[in-house]
Order: structure tokens, then sequence, then C-alpha cells
């Protein structure tokens, strides 16, 4: 059983068919252009969102590798055959666009959110468990993330998707509790995705991503495993498992390192002997990554593997876990346990 553990969809209008009438001022308008924009909150293209006040690309680069209806699951058993093509068993589906959303008004968030997670219950409930996805809480309204994450539990979904900032918080804010809490009882992981729920941090000169600098989307994922590494979240929680997704995995020695290193200086106990197992931390690697050197730190059992597939970027490797499999540097039981057990474990699947 192979598991695809990163995967997306790109929204398209379609979607927007599920905001509710009580909510329907709140519904996003498409825009095209003319030209190519970089403009903020885009990935350069020329197809956009306005989402209260703002302007946002609509994701996924252009690429012919995918055939009609995959990359939107407009044609879900398009998307499946696919699957079967690469030889992977189960995707497990983010979205685009609610990577990089943060709109002034909780309202028009948790209208595009409620129709997102609505939608794709709908669409993935017709591949009979091949294609998982990751519910959208609303950050700011624990109450509609409360009812939103058990939407998600009751319909097929297998996570919960968190940036690395929501607001201008990190996720040690004691705000978020309440949703480390639900997802706990849930028994659904927190799926901490590269991207950004900072307004503040995406106006900074070359925070957005992009061509400009391709570690913008990164970062506030780098600040998150911090952040929860030195907090009391994973003793607090201690059923709750973590997830850190498409920020590749040659960054964790560095940040384990750092950390540590503050610990020491400030004579504060580190209590992590086995940092990711003790925590319940998953990151996912790259398939030309340093592999072995990463699974020092975070042990065999802590490691995943996503194609990035419905996407066009420098993350994105469609054949990802058929090339693990294929390096002699890694063993069997390592590459096994990356494709299949270890996302197993992480996802309840």
């Amino acid at each position: 059983m192979i598991i695809d553990s990163d995967t997306h969809v790109v929204e398209d209008e379609m979607i927007w068919n599920w905001v509710s009438k009580a909510e329907a001022r709140y519904k996003p308008l498409s825009l095209d252009s003319k030209e190519v924009s970089h403009a903020a909150y885009s990935s350069g293209s020329t197809r956009f969102w306005l989402i209260d006040g703002r302007i946002y690309g609509r994701g996924g680069q252009p690429s012919n590798v995918y055939a009609e209806g995959t990359r939107n699951i407009a044609d879900s058993a398009a998307r499946v055959a696919d699957m079967d093509r690469y030889g992977h068993d189960v995707q497990v589906v983010y979205p685009s666009l609610f990577l990089n959303l943060c709109t002034k008004d909780v309202a028009a968030e948790r209208a595009a959110v409620r129709a997102y997670n609505r939608w794709m219950a709908s669409v993935c409930s017709a591949t009979n468990g091949r294609l998982r996805w990751v519910v959208l809480p609303v950050p700011r309204d624990v109450v509609a993330s409360a009812e939103e994450m058990e939407f998600g539990r009751a319909n097929g979904a297998c996570g919960v998707l968190m940036r690395g900032y929501e607001g201008d918080r990190t996720l040690d804010n004691p705000d978020f509790m309440p949703i480390f809490a639900k997802a706990s009882d849930l028994d659904l992981p927190i799926c901490i995705h590269i991207g950004n729920g900072s307004a503040s941090y995406a106006g900074i000169e070359n925070a957005r991503s992009g061509f400009r600098n391709v570690l913008g989307n990164s970062m506030p994922t780098f600040i998150a495993f911090a952040a929860l590494m030195l907090s009391d979240v994973p003793t607090k929680f201690p059923k709750l498992r973590i997830g850190f997704i498409e920020a590749a995995s040659e960054w964790v020695p560095f940040a384990v390192r750092r950390c540590r290193k503050m610990l020491r200086h400030y004579g504060l106990k580190d209590n992590f002997d086995n940092l990711f197992a003790d925590n319940r931390f998953y990151v996912t690697c790259e398939a030309d990554e340093d592999v072995n050197q990463v699974a020092k730190i975070t042990g065999y059992d802590n490691l995943l593997v996503g194609t990035d597939y419905g996407h066009a970027d420098t993350s994105t490797e469609l054949e990802a876990p058929a090339l693990l499999r294929k390096r002699a540097d890694l063993s069997a039981d390592l590459t096994r346990r990356i494709t299949t057990d270890n996302p197993k474990r992480f996802y309840a699947l």
C-alpha cells in the first residue's frame, strides 16, 4: 500500500456552489488577466480569486502532465486512474488557495472554508477511500473549527490543516489549544503545510512565495517546528500527531541543533532523547535528499513522502515513492516505512 502523503487540489469555481445562501455575499469571485501577474498573494498566473478585497493566485503553475479534470478533481475517476499509473494506492489531498488565505473578515474565511470542506467530502466519497483529504478549520473561530473538524472526521478527512503562522501568532499560542484538543479527541493529526496565514508576514518584501524567495512559504513551517518543540503542546496532548508537510526535511538537523543549543544556554531541560518519536512529530522528505542523515534525528518511524501531485513547482516529483525505493543507499525497511507504515500511522488510515 503506497500512500502519497502530500497532494493538492487546484480549486475551481465549482467549489463555491457549496457556499450557503446565508453566506452568499462572501462568495469568492473569479478574475482573469491578460498578463501574468506576480501581485500580492499570487504565484504568477493570469487567473485569480478576489476574496474579502484581496487578490489570490489560483495556484498550480501551468503544466501539461495532468489529464483533464485531475488537478481540480472535477473527474475523480481520472484522478484515481493517474494514481494507478504511478502506483499509488492513496492520495492525501491538501488545498492550494487556502495555504495562503488570510482574510480580514473571519466571516469570509468561514464561508470559503465551509464550502471547501463540503465539496471535498463530496468528491472524495466517490473514490472508495483512494482520495483522502485534510479538513480546514477556522483558527479565529473556535466553535466553527470544532464543527468543521467533526464534519471532516465523519466524512473521510484524515488530518487538520494549519499554517506556521495563523494571523500574527505562532502555533504555540494558547488560542490554538482548543483546536489541538479537538484534533486529539477526533484522532486527527495537525498537518502544518508550507504556506502562511499572516497578512503581516505576506506584506514583508520577499516573504511571499515565488521566484523572488523560494524559502518564503517554507519559513513559517520552520518557525512552527521550533515553537512547538519548545512548548508544552506535545505533553499537554499526548496522543496528538503533528506533521510538517512539503518543507522537505534537510532543515531538521539545523533546527534541532539550534533549539537544543538554546535550551543548554539558558539551563532549560531537554526532555526529548527521541525528539520526533516522543513528540509524535512527522516530516515529509524529498526523494533526492540525504534521507539517511535526516533519519538519524527523526528515526525511521517519523518520515513521510509526498509527490505534490496537482502542482508544478520545485516540490513536485510525481514518482517520489518509486525513486526512494530505487535508491541503493536506502534500506528496503526504511523506504517501506516512509511510503507505507508511517503515513498509515500518521493519518490513521
